[in-house]
């Protein structure tokens, strides 16, 4: 007799404007359609312990409950909050501004009556009265304490840490004893080898089962020890601060001076240089080569988006170190330029397809289903791998739009000014021209003023490098710093973006005016890079001209098109 492992279903966000905002799909493996997007939100599946799968979810009016693996409603919604279901089978609800434990099946275990209310550790949650905080069984009894200040979970050892109204921390056993003292000022759960990280007057140490010092406190952070019995800490002095991982009896195992998370995801550890990133395992030896242009921390499941080195190519890294390229355009990132990889937690990962789809690729890097906008956004589409329509939304146009490349445009989506690099060329010159001559100084993307002809807010030395004539921004973009940290590869493609627009337009100019003047003039504007070219039209100079600025790591492109005075 065998048994089987259900299917869990994915949840696919389909994105649109208000109204609609943002509501989740349900889909299995194969792409299939299990709950059509009629979700505000869903959380992660796991085992019901049955023989099927239970998850958190919220109605489009956010009320939540608890769905099935087959996308049927097992309690609710009527719940205003309900969280992923911890070690013990229990996930965490609110209703009418009280948190309770249901399980499993979506029933409540524990009533809602706390305050705030944590995840089950070792048997014990911590929990919050009217009185204060202590600690839960799962029946909802409140068996230690009640009136901390605050509390921690309990660790492998027996012991939690709790805090007094005071603000002294010590630790308790499950009976409530004061087995170590309150004198500290920050306590960590136990290790099950007998440590945890303890704060005295600022600085953080590690302390045996007795609450003597094993490494005196002398690190600005130290974070409790992970499932690896690793530990992120934080060190040295003023001007020598440094961030390692150290074991359970504080021996510093990983210690880097480059680029590395402060976290293990699947027993790897994201390192990286300037250019290039790649894992370490818990003894902090080279698990996965730092070959890779980008990549992500892995998800629970064993999978990251990372882009190999070289050959510019997107794909999904493994574990156990195999890569397999996707043929999409790039990851979908966040509006903050964040790459949103498989953070959903349902196994899928979305990329941008050439075409403009939103395309959702599962583990081993094979498409599963996309999402697809009409030109007009008055309507979207669920679509599986095969092309094949799943389900199809309306709403007013403009609701739904395909995403802007972030990571990869191509020169087109730098442009401004399309007339200039594939429209009507001799009309956009002939309405610079026609415009009437005012002074100007282009503006910079790294300063407020957005008006070329705005002088107001210029000193002396800008006042002598205005010019006298019009102009028009051909194309632009702004790389903020955060972005060119993450993303080492930006300003170069950037800038090979640009000079492909800077070719296209000096080609087309020179097909209509002839040969360039044998000296630009002037520059518009100087800055950290800059280069021009001009003619002579109707009497007066036509200048194009690239621009690049650095202010405080953002870096800003520009490609200007001017007349001014000869």
């Amino acid at each position: 007799m065998s048994s089987s492992v259900p299917s869990v279903p994915r949840a696919v966000p389909v994105d649109g404007f208000e109204p609609f905002g943002t509501r989740f799909a349900l889909v299995d493996a194969g792409g299939g359609l299990v709950r059509p997007p009629e979700l505000s939100a869903v959380g992660a599946f796991r085992p019901d312990g049955r023989g099927g799968l239970v998850a958190p979810a919220a109605d489009l009016d956010g009320r939540w409950g608890y769905l099935d693996g087959d996308g049927r409603r097992m309690s609710g919604p009527a719940l205003e909050h309900a969280t992923g279901f911890d070690g013990e089978g229990l996930s965490r609800f609110r209703a009418d501004g009280a948190w309770g434990y249901a399980g499993t099946d979506g029933a409540p275990v524990v009533p809602a009556r706390f305050t705030e209310a944590g995840p089950f550790s070792y048997g014990l949650a911590v929990v919050r009265t009217p009185e204060g905080v202590g600690y839960a069984d799962t029946a909802g009894t409140v068996v230690v304490g009640g009136a901390y200040r605050d509390a921690g979970r309990f660790g492998a050892n027996g012991l939690g840490g709790v805090m007094l109204p005071d603000g002294r921390c010590g630790y308790v056993d499950r009976a409530g004893h004061v087995v170590i003292a309150p004198r500290f000022d920050g306590a960590r759960p136990f290790t099950a080898a007998g440590t945890a990280p303890a704060r005295l007057d600022g600085a953080w140490g590690l302390i045996d089962d007795r609450g003597e010092w094993i490494v005196p406190p002398s690190f600005t952070l130290f974070s409790a020890f992970d499932g690896n019995g690793l530990a992120h800490v934080i060190g040295g002095g003023p001007g020598e601060s440094f961030a390692a991982f150290v074991d359970v009896r504080g021996t510093v195992v990983v210690r880097r001076d480059g680029e590395m998370d402060d976290s293990f995801s699947c027993g790897l550890l994201k390192v990286g240089n300037e250019w290039t990133r790649g894992f370490l395992d818990v003894t902090g030896a080279p698990a996965i080569e730092p070959v890779y242009e980008w990549a992500d921390a892995f998800d629970p499941g064993g999978a990251s988006v990372a882009r190999a080195g070289g050959a510019r190519a997107w794909g999904v890294l493994r574990t156990d170190g195999s890569y397999s390229p996707v043929p999409h355009r790039e990851p979908v990132t966040d509006t903050d330029g964040w790459i949103v990889g498989f953070d959903g937690g349902h196994g899928l990962a979305p990329f941008l397809g050439h075409d403009g789809d939103v395309v959702h690729v599962d583990r081993d890097g094979r498409d599963v289903c996309r999402v697809r906008a009409d030109d007009d956004g008055a309507a979207v589409a669920l679509l599986d791998a095969a092309g094949r329509t799943l389900w199809r939304g309306t709403s007013g146009p403009g609701t739904f739009e395909r995403p802007a490349p972030f990571l990869g445009p191509d020169g087109r989506d730098h442009v401004d000014e399309p007339a200039v690099t594939e429209g009507d060329l001799g009309a956009a010159v002939r309405e610079l021209l026609d415009l009437p001559a005012r002074e100007f100084r282009p503006c910079s993307l790294l300063e407020r003023n957005e008006d070329p002809y705005d002088l107001d807010e210029l000193d002396d030395h800008d006042l002598e490098r205005t010019h006298f004539g019009a102009v028009r921004v051909v194309a632009s973009s702004r790389l903020d710093a955060a972005w060119l940290a993450e993303y080492p590869f930006l300003l170069e493609e950037t800038q090979e973006r640009f000079a492909e627009v800077l070719d296209t337009c000096e080609r087309r100019l020179r097909e209509r005016f002839g040969e360039p003047l044998g000296h630009p003039g002037t520059l518009l504007r100087t800055g950290d890079g800059e280069w021009a070219v001009a003619w002579e039209a109707d009497g007066r100079r036509l200048v194009l001209q690239l621009f690049e600025l650095v202010g405080d790591g953002d870096h800003e492109l520009q490609i200007w098109l001017a007349v001014s005075d000869l």
